[in-house]
């Protein structure tokens, strides 16, 4: 940039310099602002970019504190600027470079060269993206669901066509922890409600699930319907239990169950102890529960006891084997066709599922 010359003495060119310079000066101010606005961007406050880009302005050469102070004119203190270096140094956008020997050997400041400082700093986001996706992998789920579990609905929320099945649930003091509700279900055209309760008392898991599907057509009398459909309700439960518990070994097998002198299809879910001390979807391990393995023919029926201590049973006859290998029945769904209504509920017990099932039972008037 080429500067003119005024004659001294003519009032009016001299104060167009002034005018100029300080044109020229406000613009570069505001241009090294700019600047110290995208140092912040990279999670530097005002005062940390504003040291850093006074020695970036240095380049090799660097600065002494006390030259820093003298350039800031007593807007930072010379305190202020040893606080700013030790952090700024730490996080590597600034190194000493040595002393001075016409300074009292005075410390000197370098800044990192950008190009190395922001390579660096990639590289650090991008380990953190890493371990904050291994936690997403890894942990999110069971946090949301801790989130669900303490989310309470009232009943007033849900379909007037549910409440008859409900209200004897909430009247006995359990709490809806979630509900959803979807129209227009293709291929069967069906309606589903999904309700989570936490009943009053359970053992180890503090939830079942209450499923209603309404049929636009009679879903009890279609056997081939009813019997494709309920294998869906299994593959999509099997994929339910993958995402939320991540059990790697168990197996869901195909059962009846019996409530009041009536047979109905389902299944259960089987584990060894030993996984489902590795899941983080379960609160506690049950106090007592009914075990099943296979030895020469034969199932062994075991009782455990909490901390996996087998109990003095008369029919327990596999002493050598590990309690930790024995197979635990988690929980038991049923599905129950009525009309163009099917009920599909799981729990951990057959007293909850019963529970469950007693309202359906009334209101449908089954005998």
């Amino acid at each position: 940039m080429v500067f003119k010359c005024w004659c001294v003495g003519d009032a009016s060119t001299d104060l167009y310099m002034m005018k100029t310079i300080y044109y020229l000066m406000e613009t570069q101010i505001r241009k090294e602002e700019e600047y110290i606005q995208i140092l912040q961007k990279i999670g530097l406050n005002h005062s940390d970019a504003t040291v850093y880009f006074a020695l970036l302005k240095e380049g090799p050469k660097g600065s002494t504190v006390y030259e820093l102070v003298h350039h800031f004119e007593g807007a930072l203190k010379r305190t202020t600027i040893y606080s700013i270096l030790r952090k700024l140094i730490a996080i590597g956008c600034v190194k000493e470079g040595g002393a001075r020997d016409n300074e009292r050997k005075a410390t000197v400041f370098i800044a990192t060269k950008p190009e190395k400082f922001f390579k660096k700093l990639i590289s650090e986001k991008e380990k953190e993206l890493e371990k904050l996706k291994k936690i997403e992998e890894n942990y999110v789920e069971y946090l949301d669901l801790i989130y669900q579990k303490g989310i309470e609905h009232s009943l007033d929320e849900i379909d007037e066509i549910l409440h008859p099945y409900l209200l004897p649930l909430v009247n006995k003091g359990w709490t809806i922890t979630s509900f959803s509700q979807t129209k227009g279900m293709p291929m069967f055209e069906y309606e589903v409600y999904d309700i989570m309760f936490k009943p009053k008392r359970y053992r180890y898991i503090n939830e079942v699930s209450f499923h209603a599907f309404i049929f636009d057509y009679d879903i009890e009398n279609d056997e081939n319907g009813l019997a494709f459909f309920i294998r869906g309700l299994k593959k999509k439960t099997n994929e339910v239990i993958k995402y939320f518990s991540q059990l790697k070994e168990y197996s869901l097998e195909d059962t009846t169950l019996t409530f009041f002198n009536k047979t109905y299809p389902g299944f259960h879910l089987k584990v060894k102890l030993e996984e489902l001390r590795r899941s983080k979807y379960y609160e506690k391990i049950p106090d007592q529960v009914r075990t099943y393995w296979k030895e020469e023919e034969k199932v062994e029926h075991v009782r455990i006891k909490s901390g996996g201590n087998k109990t003095d049973d008369d029919d327990f006859t596999t002493t050598g084997k590990a309690i930790n290998s024995a197979t635990i029945e988690i929980w038991q769904a049923v599905s129950i066709p009525v009309g163009n209504k099917l009920f599909f509920l799981w729990a951990e017990s057959h007293k909850l599922l019963k529970t469950m099932i007693e309202p359906i039972f009334k209101i449908e008037g089954i005998r």
